[in-house]
Order: C-alpha cells, then sequence, then structure tokens
C-alpha cells in the first residue's frame, strides 16, 4: 500500500483534493518508516512551492529565515560553492540535522492531524465494597450510585461522546443524570440495562435472580445473544422485571421500597428467610447458620432499617419469623 504514494499524491493530500480511498491510502502511508523518505524530497525541492503547500497546512516549522537561507545556499553557482566549501561542509552537518527534524515534525503532524484513530482510550476505574461496606460514587456526568456491600462497579473517569456504559456486579441504586443525546447504559453480564435519565435499583448477583426496579422515568432491559440483542422488558415508575435462568417476569413494585436501598431500608416481598440472611451477610458482613432444615424456606414480606445494629434488626426479624437466635462473634445461628 505505502508504494502507491508518491510525492504528487502527497501534495495533492495536502491541498484535500484527495479521494476518501487516496486519502486512506496517505494516512496509511505516513505511519510507516518509508514515509520519511519522501518528506525528505519534498523539503530538500528547490521549488517553493513545495515549502509552501507545507505552511497553508499550519505545519509547524523552523524559523522562516533559516529556510531561505538554505534554499539559497543550495542555488547558489559553481564558482561561489568552490569558494565556500569550507564553509559549506561545516553549515551542511548542521543543515542535515535541521532536515531531519523538520521532517520528523512534519511526520508527527501529518499523523496526529490527518490520522482518525480507530477509538478513543479511556482510563477505567472500579470500585468494590467488601461485605458490611456500602459506598456513594458520584460520576463525570453527576449521575448518583449507591453501590451496595459486597458489589463491584467499574467506570470510565469520562463519558465518550456517544453514550455513557458501565459494568455492575451486585446491587446499586442509581440516580442517572438525564440526557436524550447520551444513552446511560449498565452491563450486567449478558443483560444490558439502558436509560436516559431516571432513578431504578439493580440487584445481579452471581447464580441469583437479576431484578430491575424503576423509581423514576422509563428503562429498556435487554439480554445480549452473541450479535444480537432481546429485549427483555420496558419498564416504567413502580415495575420490576425478575429475570433468572433465561426467563423473564415482570411485575409490581412498591416505589418507596426501591428508593428506600438509598437510605438503608431493605424491603423484602414474600422472600424465603434464606434469601433475607443472604442480603444480612452481605450488610453486616456476618456468617448465618440455620439449625433446622426447613426454617430458611419459610417466606415473609417485612421492611427493615438496617442502618441499626444486627442485634436489634434481629429482634425485629426473630419476632416476624418465630425463631430464636444467638450471636458470637461474627457467626449467628438461628434455631
Amino acid at each position: 500500500m505505502p508504494k502507491l504514494v508518491d510525492q504528487l499524491l502527497l501534495e495533492k493530500f495536502l491541498k484535500g483534493e484527495c479521494s476518501a480511498q487516496e486519502e486512506q491510502m496517505v494516512r496509511l502511508f505516513l505511519k510507516q518508516p518509508e514515509s520519511e523518505i519522501l518528506l525528505s524530497k519534498i523539503l530538500s525541492s528547490n521549488q517553493a512551492k513545495d515549502w509552501a503547500l507545507f505552511e497553508a497546512e499550519e505545519v509547524p516549522h523552523i524559523k522562516q529565515q533559516y529556510w531561505n537561507n538554505s534554499i539559497n545556499q543550495r542555488i547558489t553557482d559553481k564558482q561561489e560553492e568552490q569558494e565556500l566549501r569550507t564553509k559549506k561542509r561545516f553549515n551542511f552537518k548542521y543543515a542535515a540535522i535541521w532536515t531531519t527534524l523538520v521532517i520528523t515534525a512534519l511526520s508527527v503532524y501529518l499523523i496526529m492531524h490527518f490520522s482518525k484513530p480507530d477509538q478513543q482510550v479511556f482510563a477505567f476505574i472500579e470500585r468494590s465494597n467488601p461485605n458490611g461496606q456500602r459506598s456513594k460514587i458520584i460520576l463525570s456526568d453527576s449521575s448518583v450510585v449507591y453501590l451496595g456491600a459486597g458489589s463491584r462497579l467499574k467506570y470510565p473517569e469520562t463519558f465518550s461522546a456517544a453514550k455513557r456504559e458501565i459494568s455492575l456486579y451486585g446491587e446499586a441504586f442509581f440516580e442517572v443524570t438525564k440526557n436524550p443525546k447520551k444513552p446511560f447504559i449498565i452491563h450486567t453480564g449478558n443483560v444490558s440495562t439502558q436509560v436516559l435519565g431516571t432513578s431504578f435499583k439493580i440487584e445481579a448477583f452471581n447464580g441469583k435472580a437479576l431484578t430491575v426496579e424503576v423509581a423514576t422515568g422509563k428503562v429498556r432491559v435487554n439480554r445480549i445473544k452473541g450479535n444480537s440483542i432481546e429485549s427483555l422488558a420496558i419498564l416504567t415508575p413502580g415495575q420490576r422485571v425478575v429475570y433468572f435462568r433465561g426467563k423473564a417476569n415482570t411485575e409490581g413494585v412498591d416505589i418507596a421500597d426501591v428508593t428506600g436501598f438509598k437510605s438503608s431500608q431493605l424491603a423484602f416481598h414474600n422472600s424465603s428467610l434464606l434469601e433475607i440472611c443472604e442480603t444480612l451477610e452481605r450488610w453486616y458482613n456476618v456468617k448465618i447458620i440455620f439449625k433446622k432444615r426447613q426454617k430458611p424456606m419459610e417466606r415473609m414480606t417485612l421492611t427493615m432499617d438496617a442502618t441499626v445494629s444486627i442485634n436489634k434488626l434481629l429482634n425485629v426479624l426473630s419476632a416476624a419469623g418465630k425463631f430464636q437466635y444467638n450471636i458470637k462473634n461474627n457467626e449467628i445461628t438461628i434455631r
């Protein structure tokens, strides 16, 4: 490909007269080491039009005075060259150095200003909460994420111009800044949740059902299947989708229960005691053991305040679930 680029085509490129195919060819050529040879040929030409071409493109250059002197030296007649031969040896030594610098500067300029990078590179940040810890994260677009215990969030330091994409493992409540021109997308495994500006909660742990609950706005939940996208649900306030083992079910949810996550309110609806205790293990960094085989399967509906101590919370839970418990260090036994 680079061998097809000659001086005429390069000059045509600098004048902006190339076709799209020719322009791409020149850009590829400028990234090759061989391009320096052609640039050197153009710069060493005694035709003023060559310099004018580069100057019109605002190429960084050496002082104009030096350039004029260099040209004048090259067109000096033979008699003057013989008289000044010794002096010229000295001048050409440094002229070669300057020519190399000019070629290098031109190469860098042309590549940076005429080459189109395949993609922008962004720095990513990863925030992880161990069990027993929660955090509030403010993204570059002012969106706020309330990241739950035992959860992980990966996001760019600055969003791209086209869209806002992040990755979540675990649970989090989102308050997304509205921007109709730049969709906000949360990736959780092979499921993506897309919004333009809204508030909602996502829970996505390995081996568990994925749930998306909406407090405000509209949310689209999709499943990625190879190169295709399958719509799982379009949710409005007071709705949630539960996706597990390839099946998605949409149902109603109390908006207060969704937004309560921000203030550490844990809402459970027809949840098993096992599911409730798994949540408490993450939020309080404890281990819960059941002594009775059937007890974990019992179902309950209740809301608990997770800002209180584990002892106070278990007093409420044991009264509702009709069981006894004891705590030793970070281990809780339910009888």
